[in-house]
């Protein structure tokens, strides 16, 4: 049995640096700054929101069959909000956290 080494690129992948970077690749996040990458979520949430909306007017219109696409975009749209919705709850935590806080 061979044991093979871990290579430099792995260590570099599993580095913090690197996998926040990687995040911030994924998620399409260019700026380091707090506020727009919650700023971003809630913006992702409203465009998976109007994708959904526009999907189910197209389908019950005639304009599209794409009955898998529609179904595709509500599950989007519903991840996206759930996602939004726990940012927003963890936030509020924190804040109430801070307040609890002596000084």
């Amino acid at each position: 049995m061979t044991i093979n080494p871990i290579s430099s690129n792995l260590i570099d992948i599993l580095s913090t640096d690197s996998r926040i970077t990687a995040l911030r690749e994924v998620a399409g996040v260019t700026d380091s700054d707090f506020g727009s990458v919650l700023a971003e979520t809630f913006a992702t949430a409203v465009q998976e929101d109007r994708a959904d909306k526009t999907s189910a007017i197209e389908l019950l219109t005639g304009e599209s069959d794409d009955l898998a696409g529609l179904l595709l975009d509500a599950q989007r749209a519903e991840l996206s909000l759930n996602l939004a919705l726990q940012v927003r709850n963890k936030l509020m935590d924190a804040y109430d956290e801070i307040l609890r806080t002596q000084v």
